[in-house]
């Protein structure tokens, strides 16, 4: 029995432990990285701070849009669900299945395009300092972790509906500052007559670009209304690129009654630019922010709550301007 004893003592205390890391593909930074722009990190990798708390949503049925792949057809909900269901909210659940199907993938090749055009700078690192537009962007690279890729989950963009309450007015605009792949314009497109989304990275810009194409003709197809969506690639600072314009010379913070930035990423200067920017908007507009606060005294805090994204929760913050 002791013998037994022993060796049942042996096996439990050389149990062996297994570690497991993970490691976010295509978003891993550069070994000679020198940042420091970003509050939360030092170098550029890319959210979640807690993965182990990432929730998705449930894909749609391949009966209803197909798998995603292309391979089946689009098809319309039966005209009796749609009857039942309320004008507005009708074609906006019926928009958000579209905008489901084409945007499927959209957080993958994002993040993966937003890494290659980071690693297309790599034979331009020596030039950090150079006083060019290359220099600019491999400082820019460099020294922030701005370009870092994310998304808001379908489901959460409800809640910053629901955080900024209702807009007056016919000729609402929804500004999406750093849209990447565009999937939240589509999704404003459903609320908002007109939606605007500025994109520094010309890849990013391009991908975005085809799938609105996409989304609007399915939409039509299917009966859904959207709101006119206009797409540029542009530095929402101006800093980077010319600040955009509309054809009358209005820049984006004089359009706005929603602005909002995917900004868990951006860095103490970035966030500080958007505090300038946003003390300019008219009176009782929004901006949404996700962790980083305004910190400008004309925007008061309304609404604050937590919200899903493609690295897991964190945390939507509506401001309004006084």
């Amino acid at each position: 029995r002791l013998k037994l004893l022993e060796r049942s003592a042996a096996r439990v205390a050389f149990r062996p432990v297994v570690v497991v890391a993970a490691m976010v593909d295509g978003l891993w930074p550069p070994a000679n990285h020198h940042g420091n722009g970003d509050s939360d990190d030092d170098m550029p990798a890319a959210p979640p701070e807690e993965e182990d708390e990432v929730e998705t949503e449930q894909p749609l049925s391949p009966t209803v849009f197909g798998s995603g792949r292309g391979t089946e057809p689009l098809l319309a909900p039966p005209e009796e669900e749609v009857a039942g269901l309320e004008g507005e909210a009708a074609g906006a659940r019926h928009g958000v299945r579209v905008i489901e199907e084409v945007y499927s993938k959209s957080c993958e090749a994002g993040s993966n395009t937003a890494m290659d055009a980071v690693r297309a700078l790599y034979p331009h690192w020596s030039e950090f300092n150079a006083n060019t537009e290359m220099g600019r962007r491999v400082k820019w690279a460099r020294c922030s972790n701005d370009w870092v890729y994310g998304e808001l989950s379908t489901g959460s963009f409800a809640s910053l509906i629901a955080g900024t309450g209702p807009i007056e007015g016919d000729g609402r605009t929804f500004v999406d500052l750093g849209c990447g792949t565009g999937k939240v314009t589509a999704l404003a497109s459903l609320h908002f007559a007109n939606v605007l989304g500025l994109e520094l990275q010309i890849e990013l810009h391009s991908m975005a670009c085809a799938l609105a194409e996409r989304f609007r003709s399915l939409a039509e197809n299917h009966g859904v209304r959207t709101g006119t969506m206009s797409l540029h690639q542009a530095d929402f600072l101006g800093h980077l690129s010319q600040s955009w314009t509309n054809a009358a010379g209005q820049h984006w913070w004089e359009l706005a009654d929603v602005a909002y930035a995917c900004s868990p990423k951006f860095s103490k200067e970035t966030m500080a630019g958007l505090d300038d920017l946003a003390a300019l908007m008219r009176p009782g507009a929004y901006f949404v922010t996700v962790r980083h606060p305004l910190q400008n005294s004309a925007m008061d805090e309304v609404w604050r709550g937590e919200a899903i994204f493609s690295w897991g929760r964190d945390d939507l913050v509506v401001y309004r301007h006084k």
